[in-house]
């Protein structure tokens, strides 16, 4: 038998020619499916809403800060005798924004207005700079000094509320501001202490800001309001403006060896502070480190001599009015020492204290308690220790929310808080804590809807 070769066929050839064009037909298939993403990314990218803001995130005001950003011409005013209300208004004065934003921060014997000012002035100074973060930041920050501030008037923190609105909506930041339009909603409507014409015209207001908002039917219901407002007969009798608790202080008992270190401080920043603007330096990092030197010195001995002074002067004072004014210079002594610990002056002027920056925060934060139990002891012998009490209450957990109270959680203050509203019998509008998971805003409500959470938003 002679061997015969197999008919031919073409079955093997397709076979080949076909596992050829399968790795292609995959890989075109692959590249149209990653110019599809990528098409697909673009047009996200560009098309996203930049509404980045959130009506419940909040970080301490210091946390902002960026040293790096400080003007040198005024860096140092905080640490010469400049009060702490002048050190902001020439910062604001020569375009110093973040020189500002600092004391701000940082300075506790700021008045909760000074402070409110500033930020509502530093929001569209960062917008027109680009930095959308800080601008949503003062605004949100204004919002939340407007609604604890015991001595503002309703009517005006809903001029607050109508400035930081209509920011955070030119920023995008829509969830913000919309939490702020419900707040001034709130207000317009419950507050004993809104004249009718304010009440009307505010409504207004508020109706066009849910329009910017895309919430009709609430812009629709507060219009409503502002007619029935602008049309009632008559004018209720308003809610006069009360005085906050805040106790006067006495001056400082005099020593001779505390006034000696402390004007040698003020001499060496009042000295370096020249020396800058003779200089004519433009950013930080261009000061010559030997140039801190002095003030460093200074800095050291003030800082060991304040110690000892207000241990002795504390033990000896028998008067509330004494403590009330030695806590308070330690308090803010303590907050100024802790912005040099945080590098809070653009130059590293303490190397020590820097490495130890969370054992002053502890030291500040006690003698922050230790203030605060003077004064919670003063509130209780008043008339209206209801309202007393809540003004002390909104400083502690104003200044847990500002980094300087940290000794006292801030969900204990928020039991106080909800204790003295159960307590009060007046007509002022409550503050009160709103929580979503593990974070908390703060708004003002009327008694009846202390507590109810969400329920009390306007829909």
């Amino acid at each position: 038998m002679s061997l015969q070769p197999p008919p031919f066929s073409p079955t093997p050839r397709r076979r080949r020619g076909g596992s050829r064009i399968a790795p292609l037909f995959f890989f075109a298939g692959g590249c149209l499916l990653v110019v599809l993403s990528g098409v697909i990314f673009v047009t996200a990218f560009f098309f996203r809403s930049n509404d980045t803001s959130d009506a419940f995130a909040w970080s301490a005001p210091m946390e902002l800060v960026d040293a790096r950003a400080l003007a040198p011409a005024t860096a140092f005013l905080a640490l010469t005798n400049v009060d702490a209300a002048e050190t902001l208004s020439r910062a604001l004065d020569n375009g110093h924004w973040e020189n500002a934003y600092a004391a701000v921060a940082y300075d506790t014997r700021l008045s909760f207005t000074t402070r409110l000012g500033a930020l509502l002035q530093l929001a569209p100074r960062y917008s027109a700079l680009k930095d959308t973060r800080k601008a949503i930041a003062c605004y949100q920050i204004a919002a939340h000094l407007a609604t604890f501030a015991p001595g503002l008037s309703d009517v005006a923190r809903l001029d607050v509320y109508a400035q930081a609105s209509a920011g955070l909506r030119d920023l995008n930041a829509r969830d913000a501001a919309r939490w702020v339009t419900d707040q001034a909603y709130i207000v317009a409507q419950s507050s004993p202490a809104v004249p009718r014409d304010v009440r009307a015209r505010r409504l207004a207001q508020i109706a066009d800001a849910y329009d910017a908002l895309g919430a009709a039917p609430l812009a629709t219901q507060a219009r409503l309001k502002a007619s029935e407002a602008a049309t009632a007969l008559g004018e209720a009798t308003v809610t006069a403006v009360q005085n906050p608790f805040d106790p006067p202080g006495v001056p400082l008992p005099r020593d001779a060896e505390f006034d000696r270190v402390r004007q040698g401080r003020v001499t060496a920043a009042q000295q370096l502070q020249d020396d800058i603007l003779d200089a004519s330096f433009k950013t930080m990092s261009a000061v010559p480190k030997d140039w801190v030197t002095s003030l460093s010195d200074a800095l050291t001995d003030e800082d060991q001599i304040r110690a000892d002074y207000y241990d002795q002067q504390l033990a000896l004072a028998k008067d509330d009015a004494v403590r009330l004014t030695l806590l308070r210079d330690k308090v803010a002594w303590l907050a100024l020492k802790l912005r040099v610990a945080r590098g809070g002056f653009g130059v590293a002027l303490m190397p020590a204290w820097e490495k130890d920056h969370k054992a002053i925060a502890q030291a500040l934060g006690d003698a922050f308690a230790d203030l605060s139990q003077v004064l919670e002891a003063q509130a209780a012998q008043q008339k209206e220790v209801g309202r007393a009490t809540d003004d002390v209450i909104r400083h502690e957990l104003n200044a847990a929310r500002w980094g300087w109270f940290t000794t006292v959680p801030e969900q204990d203050l928020r039991v106080l808080l909800a204790d003295n509203n159960q307590r009060r019998n007046d007509d002022a509008l409550r503050l009160d804590a709103l929580a979503r998971g593990n974070r908390v805003v703060y708004w003002l409500v009327p008694a009846e809807l202390v507590g109810q959470g969400e329920r009390a938003r306007p829909k």
